[in-house]
């Protein structure tokens, strides 16, 4: 247990220096005095507040196991950590560690970061339309054929024999669904043998292999064997699946245009730039000329 609750105050400490609201917050009352009834004050450290807004980044940004905790069990936990790390930036600050080199690194990698990350999302959301996700989508899906689809029942039994007693019956004039709620072994025999559509891999290849040249409306000549009995099967319908719709298209396209219109943006930023690529000896990579 001690362990555990260790292992929390140190995850929710680290969130504490990666939380923006904190940064970006106000020490003002009168100037967050708005808001407060939204994001309402959970502790102040010498006039400079925080908020509950400040402790739901801090808790969406643990673990799972952690963030399964009660409520109330973790959020005095949160705070006080974030207390302390504000105690922490404000004794740093005392001591002009802002101005530290190793600061200023960290924050010059950060700011390298957030302005790469800023420029691709921009470039996505400004090259990425509706508009060229529908041509993509009609272009190479709207037009397409999913595979062919057969509906069937079948009636499972456990031995070969009894499928051709069954198959006799059902030549006789017997109703299939009545025969398979009678006799059928299998999970479906309540709903008269109904299989629903299904493709060629949904079912074992045995079963599929014959269901598939089943004629509509018929019932195969012969029971089928697999693992775990003897089928007698019938085809009540064949279609072919439509293609995806553009909402079932769209994680597809998104990811398919987002990387083609990062590919041709890096080669038009590559190819207005001088590159020279080294090996570790720092000798120049073969093959690759000043750019």
């Amino acid at each position: 247990m001690f362990r555990t609750l260790a292992t929390l105050f140190v995850l929710v400490f680290m969130t504490v220096g990666l939380a923006p609201a904190i940064a970006q917050q106000g020490n003002d009352p009168a100037e967050n005095a708005a808001d407060a009834p939204e994001n309402p004050i959970v502790a102040v450290v010498d006039g400079f507040e925080i908020r509950q807004s400040d402790v739901a980044i801090a808790f969406q940004r643990l673990p799972e196991q952690f963030r399964q905790a009660p409520d109330a069990q973790v959020f005095i936990q949160i705070v006080q950590q974030l207390v302390d790390g504000e105690l922490i930036v404000k004794a740093g600050r005392e001591d002009d560690l802002e101005n530290d080199p190793a600061v200023q690194a960290q924050i010059a990698e950060f700011a390298r970061v957030a302005v790469q990350q800023t420029y691709m999302n921009r470039l996505i959301t400004a090259g990425l339309t509706e508009e060229d996700l529908r041509a993509e989508y009609n272009a190479t899906i709207a037009n397409t054929e999913g595979p062919i689809e057969v509906h069937a029942q079948h009636i499972l039994l456990e031995s070969e024999e009894d499928g051709y007693d069954i198959i006799k019956a059902l030549e006789g004039g017997a109703d299939f669904g009545d025969l398979a709620r009678e006799r059928s072994q299998g999970p479906s025999a309540t709903r008269g043998g109904d299989l629903g559509y299904f493709t060629r891999s949904g079912m074992v290849a045995p079963f599929s292999s014959a269901a598939f040249v089943i004629e509509p409306g018929t019932i195969g000549p012969d029971p089928v064997q697999t693992d775990i009995g003897w089928h007698v099967i019938k085809v009540v319908d064949k279609r072919r699946q439509p293609a995806p719709s553009f909402e079932e298209s769209l994680p597809t396209l998104e990811q398919q245009l987002t990387r083609e219109l990062i590919a041709t943006h890096m080669a038009e930023l590559r190819s207005k730039a001088e590159i020279q690529i080294f090996n570790l000896d720092g000798s120049p990579v073969e093959g690759t000329p000043p750019q």
